[in-house]
């Protein structure tokens, strides 16, 4: 089990680490803990603002992914339906 400290840096904002490491045009980028579901493997959400999109993105990783897993899943991610202060109705 996770002691404390890395629970809450598990769960801190990884967009500085991701901007300087990975060179992703973050606002923010926030790791929930880890969920394990007893019907398949622990995942963990991923949820990101990029500088110049104000919309949440969301995606789903494994519980163990590291900062460059990371970094990679959300490079390549392809945006579905994306809500924010900028979503209009059609």
């Amino acid at each position: 089990m996770p002691s404390n400290t890395a629970a809450r840096r598990s769960a801190s904002n990884l967009a500085p680490t991701l901007r300087k490491q990975y060179a992703l045009t973050l606002r923010e980028c926030r790791l929930s803990l880890p969920v394990e579901p007893p019907w398949s493997p622990p995942y963990r959400m991923v949820e990101w603002v990029l500088k110049n999109d104000q919309r949440v993105q969301r995606r789903v990783v494994p519980a163990d992914c590291t900062p460059s897993q990371i970094a990679d899943a959300l490079k390549s991610h392809v945006p579905g339906r994306r809500y924010g202060p900028n979503d209009e109705e059609d």
